[in-house]
């Protein structure tokens, strides 16, 4: 978790996608350079995730044959990023440079998508939904949103964003439910249906040419850094089941269901995950009583993977949702969720290594009763450790 508070707003992170960029060249870091010091509160563990993001958004802005962003060590220079770690607090800062000691505190658990996005806010960046025309491409849920956070999801007027278009993929966008008073309900959706907010942990094409434009660098997309490149399948069943298929021989089958679900809108999901108003994969309880149904990935070769996906698991009589593997036809369970998991969608990771090729099967097994509807969004499968 990242917290940021300035004098007249706050800006917290919770693995949240900011973007529009401020025009007064004052709050520019000079040359691109930013001095940054740790505080001896930073472990060796989070100061290795913070170097690694620095690291990364300098090579991915790299143009004209030198950086345009470059993170020093402090030496005596009078404006200075302070990274501190604290179980509690806030740190004081503006977009961009603020002036003077600017500390900028790390919850123990931040995860990259943070240090990402406060990097992004330290170069003179807001979310990207926060830019004058956001109205024509989100739509921002203020009646799901406590009047203390508004503040995060109103229109900034004195910036820029270089008339690109507007960038679902940027680092800095909030996920749907962010903020939500009834995390049941998005505080974010998307104005069309074919248009997702991915998951995503790097700077998106977008946020490189911005960096790269506020700083006067030259345009180059050609060093862009996606640690995400090595995604094996990614189904957000906006259209179909993707890569994934519906298994033969068990009881019922899955739905691909848009909005509330279906028969039984008391234990379902009243939204997708990916935009709010997209869709998302359904097993209803509702005469399928103690009977399962599953999906199936292709087969996939032997390796060590990472799978993230989000669940909704709600209602009186959940019985098990479970990811098994396959091989050669028989399937071993690799993860089994159980019972009421609140009215909310969560998240589930893992990495995992299989020695022979394979095939992943997700699977909702339903309870005695109506109340067990259970359903998945945004199926990610990545080579590789999980990105945390």
């Amino acid at each position: 978790l990242l917290i940021v508070h300035s004098n007249y707003t706050a800006l917290k992170f919770n693995s949240f996608q900011k973007r529009n960029i401020i025009t007064d060249p004052t709050k520019l870091w000079k040359n691109g350079v930013i001095p940054v010091v740790f505080n001896d509160t930073v472990d060796g563990s989070m100061k290795e995730k913070v170097l690694a993001a620095l690291q990364e958004v300098s090579m991915s802005t790299y143009a004209g044959g030198k950086n345009c962003i470059t993170f020093v060590p402090r030496m005596n220079e009078p404006d200075y990023v302070e990274f501190t770690s604290v179980l509690f607090g806030s740190g004081d800062s503006l977009p961009g440079k603020r002036g003077g000691r600017q500390i900028v505190h790390l919850y123990r658990d931040a995860a990259k998508a943070d240090i990402m996005q406060l990097v992004m806010y330290l170069l003179g960046f807001y979310n990207e939904f926060r830019r004058p025309d956001r109205d024509n491409h989100v739509t921002v849920h203020f009646d799901n949103i406590a009047p203390e956070y508004q503040g995060f999801f109103q229109i900034t007027n004195d910036t820029t964003f270089f008339n690109y278009p507007f960038d679902f993929e940027s680092v800095t966008f909030f996920f749907p439910y962010a903020w939500a008073k009834d995390p049941s309900k998005p505080t974010l959706t998307a104005k069309y249906e074919t248009q997702v907010i991915p998951y995503k942990v790097s700077l998106s094409k977008y946020d490189i040419s911005n960096i790269q434009r506020e700083y006067q660098c030259g345009l180059d997309n050609g060093n862009q850094i996606d640690l995400l490149d090595g995604t094996v399948t990614a189904c957000n069943f906006e259209f179909d089941l993707c890569e994934w298929t519906q298994e033969t021989d068990d009881d019922f089958d899955f739905q691909r269901i848009q909005g509330p679900s279906p028969d039984n809108q008391v234990t379902g999901p009243l939204a997708d995950y990916s935009s709010g108003i997209g869709y998302y994969v359904f097993a209803s309880a509702k005469g399928n009583h103690n009977q399962d149904a599953r999906v199936i990935s292709p087969t996939l070769p032997a390796g060590e993977y990472c799978i993230r996906f989000y669940y909704f698991l709600y209602g009186p009589d959940i019985h098990k949702l479970r990811l098994n593997n396959r091989v050669n036809g028989v399937d071993t369970v690799m993860e089994s969720i159980e019972g009421n998991q609140g009215a909310m969608w969560h998240k589930f990771s893992m990495d995992f290594t299989m020695k022979s090729s394979f095939q992943l099967v997700l699977e909702a097994i339903i309870g005695g009763t109506d109340g067990g509807d259970m359903a998945f969004d945004d199926v990610y499968l990545f080579r590789g450790l999980c990105i945390r």
